[in-house]
């Protein structure tokens, strides 16, 4: 059974897909969220919404030179991902979530939602633009070394 995440402050409903994408206890701030987002019949909406208060942690973080970057193949994609190690989660206030419009009705399914503020594409992603590599040579993900097929030291 498809779940209802909630309803867009233009009146759509939001629905997750049958395979989650929802990082970790964001489901509990998604109603909040969607209830603040227009979709102004967009075929695909991405928006980092501001809930004012701190409301998980992020884990893609700003780096610098004095940082200890690994790259690792997460499961499930085509390429290399940048880790920070060594870093901590940051408190956040932020939730990003990406909603596509069903191609049936008028609702949306929620692609992904996460705490943490908008990134860019990876540039190995096919929807890489422009932005992808200036954005990806200064943030990574906090590296908890689980899952990987594949590290590589920078």
């Amino acid at each position: 059974m498809i779940q209802e995440l909630g309803q867009l402050a233009s009146g759509e409903y939001v629905f997750d897909r049958p395979r989650s994408h929802l990082h970790g206890d964001i489901g509990e701030l998604l109603a909040e969220v969607l209830a603040q987002i227009e979709s102004a019949n967009a075929d695909l909406i991405v928006r980092q919404v501001d809930l004012k208060r701190v409301v998980g942690k992020r884990i893609c973080v700003e780096t610098s030179s004095a940082d200890t970057i690994v790259f690792a193949r997460r499961q499930n994609r085509k390429g290399l991902t940048r880790f920070v190690v060594g870093r901590d989660p940051e408190d956040c206030s932020s939730v990003v979530v990406v909603l596509k419009k069903d191609e049936y009705s008028e609702t949306y399914v929620c692609i992904t939602a996460y705490v943490g503020e908008r990134s860019e594409p990876e540039p190995w992603d096919p929807h890489a633009t422009e932005n992808s590599v200036p954005f990806w040579q200064t943030h990574a993900m906090i590296w908890d070394g689980i899952g990987f097929d594949s590290v590589s030291a920078k």
